[in-house]
């Protein structure tokens, strides 16, 4: 898997040159970077739970609670925060307490859970198939953490507080598998939503500025191509590789602008110096994760198409088999009221300003909206500055709507 990541890397470098930073040699390698998000949490005072959810179809989704904050001793209402494309949950509490979103939420009152779709490293299982040796682990797309994941999550976390309702905050594909979930596929799961926190979200991606757009253009048949490079099962597996890359890389002085600073930035955008250089150790170690091939291939379809759809399945007959029609059904945004903030940027290559525009002009109960300047895709969950440019105000908003107590 290592090397089709490392030809992704170089098909993705001869389509655009990026402008990359240096990255200051740490003095020595970061424990963060060896632990894993239930470590992780507790090496920085925080009490954590680890929860497993299982899905309708069979997944065993990995569900972290952060119950309460480090001066409480009670957890508050339920919060849940969804990571992004290629990501986890561990990035919410991957900087300092006063710098992660998942550490201040728990701080302001809030029992804190931190959601895993399918495929990621936490979320890597099933009661039936070996991810391991078996392709149908990974017949999945955004669809599937749409339609089965986010609300599994929902009705656990419900189940164990004993609340009616919840607070749902997401990142990039995290706000896509809502918009799809609570606007387009039930609106009974979003009576159980109470506030929308949406940062760098995504319904479109027409108008992206990633270099994946020149693999996503010149894709005659983007299955095939998709399946020929990578195969059918894991695609950016996170793995014991990406760790060694991290350890012995990103301290190098000479080594980590063209490897760890163009794993960082290859996909979201350029550096704006918004991210604390000296955790790119720490960040690598734990990024990117896994997800599928079929689930980058619905991301293609989802650019070629210019429409927020459901996979393609690339036939008349196999459309109307999965969806009793011969084009995918079309997501809308619309039928969902839950009250909204929107959080969203300029140097954002993934959630083009251009493509946000759909959003918020199809969002019935849009309560707060924020532009920012310089965040590229990772800055909304990284940012050295995202607790005063970001957090306080969503946490703000959030209070209004869904109190901590």
């Amino acid at each position: 898997m290592i090397l089709r990541v490392l030809s992704l890397l170089v098909l993705i470098s001869s389509c655009q040159s990026m402008t990359l930073s240096r990255v200051q040699r740490r003095p020595q390698h970061d424990p963060d970077c060896d632990f894993n998000i239930t470590q992780l949490i507790q090496s920085k005072g925080y009490p954590c739970e680890e929860h497993k959810v299982i899905t309708k179809d069979g997944y065993i989704l990995g569900v972290y609670r952060i119950p309460h904050g480090r001066n409480s001793s009670s957890p508050g209402r339920p919060v849940l925060l969804q990571h992004g494309l290629i990501d986890s949950a561990v990035t919410w509490v991957m900087n300092f307490p006063d710098q992660s979103l998942g550490f201040m939420l728990a701080d302001a009152g809030y029992d804190v859970w931190l959601g895993n779709v399918r495929g990621n490293y936490y979320s890597r299982a099933h009661i039936k198939y070996n991810p391991d040796h078996d392709t149908e682990f990974w017949n999945f797309s955004w669809d599937d953490m749409a339609r089965d994941d986010l609300p599994s999550m929902i009705y656990y976390i419900l189940n164990v507080t004993q609340q009616t309702q919840i607070g749902y905050v997401g990142h990039s594909q995290g706000t896509l598998i809502g918009f799809a979930q609570f606007g387009g596929l039930n609106n009974i799961v979003q009576n159980n939503v109470s506030f929308f926190g949406a940062l760098a979200p995504v319904a479109h991606i027409t108008h992206i500025k990633s270099p994946l757009k020149y693999l996503f253009n010149n894709l005659m048949a983007p299955e095939h191509f998709w399946h020929l490079l990578f195969g059918n099962k894991e695609f950016f597996a996170s793995s014991n590789n990406i760790k060694w890359l991290a350890k012995h890389a990103c301290g190098n002085i000479i080594l980590n602008p063209l490897i760890c600073e163009n794993i960082l930035f290859i996909i979201c955008g350029p550096d704006n110096k918004n991210l604390n250089h000296t955790r790119t150790e720490v960040y690598i170690s734990h990024e990117p994760d896994g997800t599928s091939v079929k689930n980058m291939i619905h991301f293609a379809q989802m650019f070629l198409s210019k429409q927020f759809q459901a996979y393609d399945y690339g036939s008349t007959d196999k459309n109307r088999l999965h969806y009793n029609q011969i084009t995918p059904p079309i997501y809308s945004i619309r039928p969902m009221k839950i009250p909204t903030a929107i959080f969203w940027s300029r140097e954002d290559w993934l959630a083009d300003p251009e493509d946000v525009t759909f959003i918020l002009d199809n969002i019935q109960n849009l309560v707060y909206k924020k532009y920012i300047s310089d965040y590229n895709h990772l800055d909304f969950v990284w940012a050295l500055t995202a607790n005063k440019v970001i957090y306080q105000d969503l946490i703000n908003q959030m209070q209004k709507y869904h109190p901590s107590k």
